[in-house]
């Protein structure tokens, strides 16, 4: 497989609270941001991942189980303000488009640390 055969249609990660971060892809490059809570963008990367990179992210992802997640995620209570995030992928004709406050699917952890090292160690939680 060559480089491009990795690389995303569509990649649009966010995640945060009172502050946030977002990774993208621009069709070009991968984007990593820290933003505020209104998306004021604090701080950027543009980052340039190796593909083998690249394939440990699409392998952890399978291995996480996003491609099962379901389109939304709350909690049974009400709160007040608390965590969102976004997730919207598109990569060799699987889509993934979910989202949350306040609740999270089965292994997001694992998603969590997927994006950290697709980025080279940069915060994303």
């Amino acid at each position: 497989m060559n480089r491009s055969d990795y690389l995303p249609e569509r990649l649009d990660l966010g995640v945060g609270d009172s502050s946030g971060y977002r990774v993208f892809w621009d069709g070009a490059r991968l984007v990593w941001q820290r933003t505020t809570a209104a998306g004021d963008v604090l701080a950027e990367e543009v980052l340039d991942p190796a593909p083998e990179r690249w394939r440990a992210f699409w392998e952890e992802l399978a291995r996480a189980g996003v491609w099962d997640w379901e389109p939304y995620y709350e909690p049974e209570y009400r709160t007040c303000g608390g965590s969102q995030w976004a997730v919207w992928i598109e990569h060799y004709g699987l889509v993934l488009r979910a989202a949350g406050r306040d609740a999270w699917p089965p292994r997001f952890e694992r998603y969590l640390a997927a994006v950290t090292a697709l980025t080279g160690g940069l915060p994303f939680n």
